[in-house]
């Protein structure tokens, strides 16, 4: 079992089917399902599900959607003894999955949500074994120093500037920068610092390739019945850490991370499905 830290967002994911998408100035029909965890929560409960001890640093509001959001978060194991409550609502995310599948998302963030959150008091990180840094423009780079031993992953920066220390960058390929598209690997080194290993990036249907000092190395997606895209890209992220502190190398972390967002696909929910329920299934 590993110790991780997932500092990230914790949502509400409201959740609409609807036939097709609907084009501008269109008038569609929909089915509300209700809501469900979303946000970094997904790989927090997804890592959780893998066996390792995961705490979830992120702003939490003060309604009654964010005390179910703990509520819900604690009934999967996942701790949030660091999580900060801030007077406000739970950010919430419209979904609109369509009948292939594929979904488009809404954020609806608070007016008077944080931009960044501000801790008390830093966890103590000097025995973590993993940090998931969603994004160093809401969490302070300092984080790093202060986990000397743990592998850090963290998403593509949002803006110029807004990076910290990471041994993995991961994300889509629609999240990447575009000054770092001709050389995902050099140009991110250049900016993260010379700690970096990997840029893992995914395409989808294409499956994902890992820049490295080494070169490339890729891992197909694989097939699946696809009834809602959503979490996903969170259980890749989680299958990938979950390989690397399982001392995988990085295109076998990547073949664990496709096998669980293979597995996410094929369910009606943001939270991936439990480690052992992907294993189950073959």
């Amino acid at each position: 079992m590993s110790k991780v830290f997932v500092f990230g967002t914790v949502a509400a994911d409201i959740v609409i089917r609807v036939k097709v998408m609907p084009a501008a100035g269109e008038h569609r029909n929909g089915e509300f399902l209700g809501w469900r965890i979303g946000g970094a929560a997904n790989i927090a409960c997804a890592m959780r599900s893998a066996g390792h001890e995961v705490q979830l640093v992120s702003a939490i509001g003060m309604d009654r959607l964010a005390d179910a959001l703990v509520a819900g978060l604690h009934e999967r194991g996942v701790e949030t003894d660091h999580a900060v409550r801030v007077p406000a609502a739970a950010p919430r995310a419209l979904i609109f999955v369509d009948d292939d599948g594929e979904r488009t998302i809404l954020g609806l963030a608070s007016e008077h949500w944080p931009s960044r959150l501000t801790l008390p008091q830093l966890p103590d990180l000097r025995s973590a074994d993993c940090l998931y840094v969603e994004s160093y423009a809401r969490y302070p780079p300092s984080l790093a120093a202060a986990a000397p031993a743990a592998l850090i992953a963290t998403l593509p920066p949002e803006r110029p500037g807004e990076t910290g220390p990471a041994d993995l960058v991961i994300g889509s390929k629609s999240e990447l920068p575009s000054s770092w598209r001709t050389s995902p690997f050099a140009v991110a080194r250049s900016e993260l610092g010379s700690r970096l290993r990997w840029v893992v990036v995914t395409d989808g249907p294409r499956g994902a390739v890992a820049y490295r000092a080494e070169g490339t190395c890729r891992v197909p997606a694989r097939p699946a019945r696809q009834v809602d895209a959503t979490g996903a890209g969170d259980a890749f992220i989680a299958g990938v850490l979950h390989g690397l502190l399982e001392g995988s190398e990085i295109q076998q972390a990547m073949d664990v991370g496709a096998r669980w967002g293979a597995a996410t696909v094929q369910s009606l929910q943001s939270v991936p499905p439990p480690w052992e329920e992907v294993l189950e299934r073959g």
